[in-house]
């Protein structure tokens, strides 16, 4: 394990106060029309956490302090979901925020929502707060659509 930014500790102490289970949450939703390939999607998404250690690193205690563990490779599932009934895309962004738990990595999610409409799904991510920040997440955006779009990636 390695030891925490200042940011990070921060993040984990607050993280584990009650009410604060979403706070550092970094979710985003996209609408997507037409063709979408999610297993070419889930291949794109595995290679981002390959590709990027922060996105293997889970957060626990180690003699009494926060420490970062990178793992040399996590688990990782493209939920997806179907719409039934009077379900609302609304109701389903709701129920996919939800906390994380930073002992487990990774510390991000995604599903793709596919609507009732023909044609139209919702692509949704959430990440925390404590192994991503604006500019890293430019990367991660500009690298999913290279490897989705097929590219291969130095």
């Amino acid at each position: 394990y390695y030891p925490v930014s200042s940011a990070q500790r921060r993040m984990y102490i607050l993280n584990q106060l009650e009410g604060a289970q979403t706070s550092y949450n970094m979710p985003g939703v996209y609408m997507v029309e037409g063709e979408l390939d999610t297993k070419r999607m889930e291949s794109a998404l595995r290679e981002l956490i390959r590709r990027h250690e922060s996105l293997r690193t889970s957060f626990e205690l180690a003699e009494g302090e926060p420490v970062q563990r990178v793992h040399a490779e996590v688990p990782f599932v493209l939920e997806e979901q179907q719409l039934e009934g009077a379900e609302t895309a609304e109701a389903a962004i709701e129920a996919f925020m939800r906390p994380f738990e930073l002992s487990e990595a990774p510390l991000f999610r995604a599903r793709v929502v596919k609507l009732a409409e023909e044609g139209k799904r919702l692509f949704m991510y959430d990440m925390h707060h404590i192994i991503s920040d604006g500019v890293s997440m430019q990367v991660l955006v500009e690298e999913f659509a290279r490897l989705y779009g097929g590219e291969e990636l130095p």
